[in-house]
């Protein structure tokens, strides 16, 4: 009988482990994909940036080529 409350308590021991270890999987789980959305978004955030960027040098480089044709065309 000993030997059988001794299993028990290994088995009890064993669970308690697996129990803690899933839940700290669980919260660096949630921590990643905090982290993994925040950067997301961020990098959307700069992507928008980069478009904008783009528009405003593509208006002025138009605007450039344009004046530069008018210039030559006289």
């Amino acid at each position: 009988m000993h030997a059988l409350k001794a299993a028990l308590d290994r088995l009890g021991h064993a669970v308690g482990r697996l129990e803690h270890a899933a839940a700290n999987r669980e919260i660096r789980f949630n921590r990643r994909e905090h982290e993994l959305s925040e950067a997301l978004t961020q990098a959307r955030a700069e992507a928008a940036k980069a478009n904008e960027n783009a528009d405003a040098v593509s208006k002025r480089l138009e605007a450039a080529i344009g004046r530069l044709e008018s210039v030559l065309e006289t």
